[in-house]
């Protein structure tokens, strides 16, 4: 264990030793606001679990400070408004470029939006770059062809284009900053052309496979452009966004190739035949495929980013599958990751968690409640008693998450008070296993229910749930009321439904 601890910290002192601190003293005139928000996107990492890249700065008589160490060039945002209330607030964006041994003194009005910085990195931190807009496509959401969509992402980028021209003429930026500037720019388009066709997709549904090779067509013209394993490119947030977003929707495509090229599929990937690799892929069509994605795809800098994403966001949604195993083949690819050290108290949080075993207070029905049709059989089972009803699933994210931030805390405030728990999960018949280890990890005391088609729809049918997790409240005398802490979980809110519940 002594050379085990000894190891992480000489890893640790390397990564200290090679990070320089950046600094931005920060003004901001005409302002109610107490404080503003930094952010730095951790290459990509977007979910951001173990919160690495936000602060928010205190202003204090209108002033605060923002320093971090920096092992290499980053992005970062300042986000900042007038205070002028949530809906009639001004509010503005502020792009800088830092790098070690930066100092910044930014200076902005909000009253006007006026900027202006000074110190040690300005030439490279000017507000013609740095003023930040979002192009307005939310209100081309249901378009069925790509016209407007790809006609507003070039534009973007040629006003960027435009924009560093003039900015490389009048301040002479540095070197490093040109180059991660034409990064960004190289990607803009693709990256708000990608995010959105994949978001739209869904919006529009058989319009989109009607009119698919128009869509795919452009997509193809703007990869070729550019390149999809970039390490250079690492620094630029669109490309760090893109690469985010491709990982998510290439995995998505692959569900769908599965479906319909099973043969090519399973022989590509698992190199399998179908019954073997339907198997394989059931087994974790989520973790273990991304980062067959990544393997696929990517190498060097970006595959590590990669496999960052791929933790990050396991961990993200609570996703333990595979992820340990994971873990560890990216600690030998990359054993002086700075993730690797970043993720690695997680990681063993994991694997303490997947020590754990089924315990007498986790009570599974004969056939696992697999027989069960109707939702007046779960009121049978707990009659006399006052039941928290839990819809979930093994394979919902949102039910996952809501586990891991609720169930314990509301066991703790209601123990030894009476309260039962029945935790139904749907869709799961084939995923027995999955189920059993995921009830242990997450230490579910309770009665456990598989169930069946005809119970889920019945029981959904009849509380009129919308959506996993539901949660319903079964009282003593056999009424039940839906939860009204609502999505994500207003957790007060449904313990104040308990208490009434179990006073009755």
């Amino acid at each position: 264990m002594k050379k085990i601890s000894m190891l992480v910290l000489m890893l640790g002192f390397t990564v200290l030793v090679h990070a320089q601190k950046a600094t931005i003293n920060i003004t901001i005139k005409n302002t109610t606001d107490k404080n503003c928000y930094f952010s730095i996107p951790a290459r990509g990492l977007g979910r951001d679990y173990l919160n690495l890249g936000s602060k928010t700065i205190d202003l204090t008589s209108d002033k605060g400070s923002v320093s971090l160490k920096l092992r290499h060039p980053v992005f970062a945002y300042l986000m900042y408004s007038d205070g002028g209330g949530s809906n009639a607030a001004r509010r503005y964006g502020y792009k800088f470029y830092l790098s070690p041994g930066y100092h910044l003194k930014f200076v902005a009005d909000a009253a006007n939006g006026n900027v202006k910085v000074s110190g040690i990195g300005s030439n490279n931190n000017q507000p013609l770059l740095g003023k930040t807009t979002d192009p307005e496509i939310q209100k081309l959401y249901g378009d069925t062809l790509p016209n407007r969509i790809i006609a507003v992402a070039n534009t973007q980028r040629r006003q960027l284009e435009s924009a560093y021209r003039q900015y490389v003429k009048n301040y002479a930026p540095s070197t490093d900053f040109k180059q991660a500037q034409l990064e960004e720019i190289k990607y803009t388009a693709l990256e708000t052309y990608f995010g959105f066709k994949e978001n739209n997709k869904f919006q529009i549904g058989g319009a989109y496979e009607r009119n698919k090779p128009l869509w795919q067509k452009i997509q193809d013209s703007l990869m070729k452009q550019v390149k999809l394993n970039n390490s250079n490119a690492l620094v630029a947030t669109n490309y760090q966004s893109f690469l985010r977003e491709f990982l998510l929707r290439e995995k998505e495509r692959l569900w769908q190739e599965s479906q319909e090229h099973p043969a090519e599929f399973y022989k590509e990937y698992y190199n399998a035949d179908i019954p073997t690799g339907t198997n394989l892929f059931a087994a974790d069509n989520e973790n273990l495929l991304t980062e067959k994605i990544i393997n696929k795809h990517f190498t060097g800098a970006v595959a590590e980013t990669a496999y960052a994403i791929l933790i990050d966001e396991a961990l993200d949604e609570k996703n333990p599958k595979n992820l340990v195993s994971i873990y560890d083949r990216f600690g030998k690819k990359y054993p002086d990751s700075e993730y690797r050290l970043l993720f690695k108290k997680e990681i063993d949080k994991v694997r303490k968690a997947e020590k754990k075993s089924l315990t007498s207070d986790m009570v599974f029905l004969p056939q696992n409640g697999s027989d069960l049709k109707k939702f007046e059989e779960i009121l049978t089972l707990a009659k006399g008693k006052t039941v928290l009803l839990d819809m979930w699933g093994t394979w919902c994210g949102p039910c996952r998450e809501e586990i891991s931030k609720h169930s314990a805390a509301i066991k703790d405030h209601f123990k030894d008070k009476g309260l039962n728990y029945f935790y139904i999960a749907n869709s799961d018949l084939n995923h027995v296993n999955e189920w059993k280890k995921l009830i242990a990890f997450f230490d579910l005391k309770g009665t456990h229910v598989l169930a069946s088609p005809e119970l889920d729809k019945d029981i959904m049918r009849t509380v009129k749930g919308t959506g996993y997790p539901t949660y319903v409240i079964i009282k003593k005398d056999g009424t039940w009321e839906l939860s009204k802490a609502g999505y994500p979980m207003k957790r007060d809110v449904l313990i104040k439904q308990l208490e009434e519940a179990l006073a009755m």
